[in-house]
């Protein structure tokens, strides 16, 4: 089950859109369950707006963060900062602008935000979808590279980006778990 800040809709707020770039930044290295945990207590604490970080010191959005158990407190809270210190337009940016000017943001999680937030079609290539990838036998260095062949094998399929992204997401997560559970 999808976050709520994290599915696609047709009309962001500019408060959403926010919202959504903060969970983004915090969608790095770590379970998708504890991004939501973390989001959720930020969110709680009025910590999900640029507005409500510019309130804190890097040392207490850390302190935040590692409270919340976040995996990486002290660079995730350097990344917030800078997001709320940035003068980027959500509406209107880029995908290359985005990873540009967010340290924190590359090109996975531009995607991520972009796809969500403005439908536009990018592939979001996380840990599952690049293994998935090269079950497939693609191996590529850049992250365009690996994008275009997942644009072809989607298209292949007759399916959206977005709809074999969450397939394979919402699959190798369910396989985890259960692999998880059969080692206990």
């Amino acid at each position: 089950m999808l976050h709520p800040i994290d599915q696609k809709k047709p009309n962001w707020s500019d408060e959403d859109l926010e919202r959504m770039m903060i969970f983004c930044i915090l969608d790095r290295a770590q379970s998708y369950e504890n991004v939501c945990k973390v989001f959720d207590h930020l969110n709680r604490n009025l910590l999900t707006s640029r507005k409500g970080l510019k309130l804190l010191s890097v040392d207490d959005l850390e302190r935040e963060l590692r409270k919340a158990g976040h995996r990486f407190p002290n660079q995730t809270a350097k990344f917030l900062k800078g997001f709320a210190d940035s003068t980027i337009n959500l509406r209107t940016a880029t995908r290359d602008e985005f990873v540009k000017n967010l340290p924190g943001i590359g090109y996975k999680l531009a995607s991520m935000f972009l796809r969500n937030t403005r439908g536009e079609e990018y592939a979001v290539l996380d840990v599952h979808v690049k293994r998935w990838l090269k079950e497939k036998g693609v191996i590529y260095k850049s992250y365009k590279d690996q994008e275009r062949s997942f644009i072809s094998l989607a298209r292949m399929m007759n399916k959206t980006l977005y709809e074999l992204d969450m397939e394979i997401w919402q699959g190798r997560r369910v396989g985890n778990k259960h692999k998880s559970k059969q080692k206990n």
